[in-house]
């Protein structure tokens, strides 16, 4: 029973990373995530995605490309719904975001990560020898590995190491910056 509990989160793990790359080639929505709601027009974007490019409700937006095919954009945008698109090779990538003050009930407030506006992308990203734009580690350069493990029991300290499985470091709409609800972020490795 536990040998095949184990390979199923192999399997499920697998098909994570084969979908993920595959979503690194056509590009990725990184910041915000779809349904985030913002208190303020200020919104800062971040998309990965070769020769991509963001549009506004329709509207092509400037974008700065701090590393090669990552675009990086803080735009100001009115109260109400927004689709954000992300263009690529005849594809498309969309979320849906809110501004304003009260939210609709499909819409969940944005918690962005790293809080501090002044922290660099290299703090914890860097350029691998092809040129592509990689996160190098180091969650535990600013966090306490201690208070992680009393948090994350009964993970193991390798678990600990592999944040990105159950949290979106750029930020979500869900507390602790998960990438779902705890009962479901617990449900892909756990019965």
């Amino acid at each position: 029973m536990i040998m095949t509990g184990m390979k199923t989160v192999m399997l499920l793990t697998l098909a994570a990373a084969i979908l993920s790359a595959a979503d690194d080639d056509t590009g990725k929505i990184i910041r915000p995530v779809d349904g985030a709601a913002f208190s303020s027009g200020e919104v800062d974007i971040i998309a990965i995605a070769p020769s991509g490019k963001l549009e506004l409700d329709g509207e092509p937006i400037r974008a700065q490309e701090p590393f090669p095919n990552v675009l990086h954009a803080f735009i100001k945008v009115t109260s109400g719904v927004h689709i954000l698109s992300l263009r690529r090779d005849g594809q498309k990538k969309e979320i849906r975001f809110f501004s304003g003050v009260t939210p609709p009930s499909a819409f969940a407030p944005f918690h962005q990560h790293p809080p501090l506006p002044d922290i660099q992308c290299t703090q914890c990203h860097e350029v691998n020898q092809n040129g592509r734009f990689r996160f190098k580690g180091g969650c535990f350069d600013c966090h306490q590995r201690d208070s992680f493990a009393t948090i994350h029991t009964p993970h193991s300290d390798s678990t600990l190491h592999d944040c990105g499985m159950c949290h979106n470091a750029h930020g979500s709409t869900t507390k602790a910056l998960l990438l779902f609800p705890r009962e479901t972020a617990c449900r892909q490795c756990h019965d």
